[in-house]
């Protein structure tokens, strides 16, 4: 096999230099010899991922808001991408590691790049075969083409030496691969704004040349080619393309929130909802566009063969990958010589949470191998038989970035022995009571106004001040038309929060106080999210009534994840991205399976960074917002004289519906005045003391849980301690028009 293998190798490219490559013809007939040569008769996966920090641009010493020397800048996050990807497909979807090769940074040239899809793709490849390709770099556009940036390719005086890869090459190159399995994912921008930092992220994007054409060798090389199989990109047209600075380590925003999302997929998910969902991460974290909707952002991010694309609201992964009937939200890299400790790699958890994890937090572990899964069949996997009694029970020791360490609970495990590749579920989450908002302080502030910033911040509970670019941050802190106020950490300025012209960075501050407790009182009722993750018999519905004929749309429908008693529903495959109108009306459907009755709460996260509650729970519209056993809760009640509706400003409003087993009894007690002294029962309200309402959540949350059953390994000191089987956190999201 091997001998026949290197033979066929020496063969058919030995004529392979640089980016030449071979004709179909000779392909095929390579691959017809290598299929006549070989007994294996099931599918092969293979990966090439390509991951580039170190490219050759200077930093800018002056103001990051300026154009840069070279027009670009070196990047942080292209090689974690690299290891995210790698792990993902290892760990979870059965990739064998000597079947993904890796190019990261001097290794990324332009000439390895195509001899790797050569050797490692063109030459190994069947018909029946899954391949998945990744780049993380810088992307550019020259003339009319947008272009993949390889290390080794800079922008020179002599466009000769350019040595750039164009879109149109690279489709080419993946085209002759022999299978129509392909799985092309680029986390790269094409567009340059004229900056190479916005905010406090680094955009992947070089300064392109309007004026540039392809030499006629290069065009003889671009013949007209369609889409490959699946085409996934983290930007198009003037889309911006960000290298994130997170807690503990950099990545592309798009490559994190990819993979996490795959480590949590079930068969029945569409690839259109896992797009929507990347697109509200990336608009709401990242770099938001006022012209692109996130039903455009995803129609552009998403591209399949035309013959495939009536069926895009149904297309899941499942159709290209063996998933798993469960998700994982992390997995066991290796474990010590007593095999009662080890490293773990936990990026199956959400940004939002991973950034706020705890030590103390517990997980299960769940009975399967990094061979056992290497071995298994596509038809008959072992990820998909793994029984539900977990082999171990872990806590986490420590954690940096996306890895961590975890220590075995004994007398809570029927096999405390840890093996590499076995997969993990969250049981307990740990919060820590000391979670602070990272402010950055905008690159376009002068170095006293920095100074009284950072002194005003430091006075600040539960606040500090970082620089913008170098750490991760929550919010910034800058001037615009000589004016304080905040933006979103992708530069997109928060309404309300900028004061009058003339106003000291001190004042501005301390006016500033309220944006910046609700903005942290936000962060922390977003460490509660955990759909994917949940065991509680519940799923919830929005809906909207659109238009003067109030025709009903579903704009999502989730399910708790992990729970044992839903019944199917198509609804949770879909999601409706189009925006919704100010004056059209909201209805929360709540689906209890439980034998026993459920408590809930609602906070939206406007635009403005204010968060809003419904007035409309109480007794008699929604019964205090208790769920009856085996009942449908509506939100707001049918019958009642009031109304959820949609109300500006625009943009994008986040829904987290809370649902529990014992009553919010903190929250309840800290909104009920607020609640009588509204001046409406219609709508929704703005909570006047959110930080104290996100706090006495998670101690409600707390208080929930089942600390007695892991004694006390769940006493842990400075944290909320949250059971996976007590609560649910429904995130939702809608555009408002």
């Amino acid at each position: 096999m091997g001998i026949a293998r290197r033979q066929f190798l020496q063969a058919g490219l030995t004529s392979l230099i640089g980016w030449q490559f071979l004709t179909r013809d000779r392909v095929a007939l390579a691959a017809e010899q290598y299929v006549r040569q070989t007994t294996a008769s099931t599918q092969h996966k293979r990966a090439l991922l390509i991951g580039i920090n170190q490219y050759d641009a200077k930093e800018e010493t002056q103001n990051f808001a300026t154009t840069t020397t070279n027009g670009w800048l070196p990047l942080h996050g292209c090689v974690n991408d690299v290891e995210l990807q790698k792990e993902l497909l290892i760990h979870r979807f059965g990739f064998a590691p000597q079947d993904i090769v890796t190019l990261t940074d001097r290794e990324a040239t332009r000439s390895n790049i195509a001899d790797a899809i050569a050797t490692h793709l063109v030459a190994q490849t069947l018909p029946n075969d899954l391949v998945i390709v990744h780049f993380s770099g810088h992307g550019s556009r020259l003339g009319n083409y947008n272009t993949l940036v390889p290390v080794d390719s800079g922008l020179p005086q002599s466009l000769e030496n350019l040595r750039d890869i164009t879109e149109q090459e690279w489709q080419g190159w993946l085209q002759e691969i022999a299978t129509d399995r392909i799985l092309n994912i680029v986390d790269a921008g094409f567009y340059y704004p004229n900056v190479s930092a916005l905010g406090n992220f680094r955009l992947r994007s070089r300064v392109g040349l309007k004026n540039w054409q392809p030499t006629s060798e290069s065009s003889d090389n671009q013949p007209e080619t369609t889409p490959i199989s699946t085409n996934l990109r983290a930007a198009s047209g003037d889309m911006l393309c960000a290298d994130a600075q997170w807690s503990g380590f950099s990545s592309g925003a798009f490559t994190y929130s990819l993979v996490q999302q795959l480590w949590q997929i079930t068969p029945a998910t569409t690839i259109h909802v896992v797009m929507s969902n990347l697109a509200t991460t990336l608009d709401r974290c990242a770099l938001h566009n006022d012209n692109l909707t996130i039903e455009k952002q995803v129609a552009s991010m998403w591209e399949v063969e035309t013959t495939k694309q009536k069926g895009i609201a149904t297309s899941t992964f499942a159709e290209m990958l063996s998933i798993p009937d469960f998700g994982s939200d992390g997995v066991i890299m290796n474990s010590t010589g007593d095999r009662h400790t080890a490293d773990v790699h936990l990026a199956g958890l959400p940004i939002a949470v991973l950034s706020n994890y705890a030590a103390g937090a517990i997980l299960k572990v769940m009975a399967a191998s990094t061979s056992e899964i290497a071995n298994a069949s596509e038809t008959q996997s072992v990820l998909k038989s793994i029984p539900a009694n977990p082999q171990a029970i872990v806590q986490l020791k420590s954690r940096n970035g996306f890895n961590g360490k975890v220590e075995v609970l004994n007398e809570h495990s029927i096999n405390p022995k840890l093996e590499t590749g076995q997969l993990l579920q969250e049981v307990m989450r740990a919060i820590s009571h000391n979670v602070k908002l990272a402010i950055a302080l905008d690159v376009g502030l002068s170095k006293i106004e920095r100074v009284d910033a950072t002194s005003a911040f430091s006075t600040l509970p539960n606040m500090f001040g970082v620089n913008a670019n170098e750490q991760c941050a929550d919010c910034l802190f800058g001037v615009q038309s000589a004016s304080y106020g905040l933006f979103t950490v992708g530069h997109t300025p928060i309404l309300g929060s900028f004061g009058s012209v003339g106003e000291s960075v001190g004042v501005a501050i301390k006016r500033l106080q309220p944006f910046l407790e609700s903005l942290l009182a936000a962060k922390l009722i977003r460490t509660t999210a955990n759909q994917a993750a949940t065991h509680l018999d519940v799923r919830v519905t929005l809906k909207a009534m659109i238009g003067v004929d109030e025709r009903s749309v579903t704009l999502a429908s989730q399910s708790a994840a992990r729970a044992s008693l839903i019944p199917a529903n198509n609804a949770s495959n879909t999601v409706r991205t189009k925006p919704i109108n100010i004056g059209d009306r909201l209805e929360c459907q709540i689906e209890n399976f439980s034998d026993q009755p459920l408590y809930m709460r609602i906070f939206c996260l406007d635009p403005r960074s204010k968060i809003l509650t419904p007035n409309f729970i109480a007794t008699p519209y929604a019964n205090d917002g208790i769920i009856p056993p085996s009942e449908t809760l509506t939100i707001p009640y049918p019958k009642a004289p009031m109304n959820w509706a949609v109300s500006a400003p625009k943009g994008m409003v986040d829904v987290y519906i809370v649902i529990s087993r014992s009553p919010l009894l903190q929250v309840a007690k800290i909104l009920e005045a607020s609640q009588r002294q509204a001046s409406s029962l219609n709508g929704l309200i703005s909570i006047p003391n959110p930080l104290q309402v996100a706090q006495s959540l998670l101690a409600d949350l707390d208080r929930a849980g089942k600390p007695s059953d892991f004694g006390n390994a769940a006493n842990v000191n400075d944290a909320w301690m949250l059971d996976m089987h007590q609560w649910a956190t429904f995130n939702f999201n809608y555009q408002v028009a």
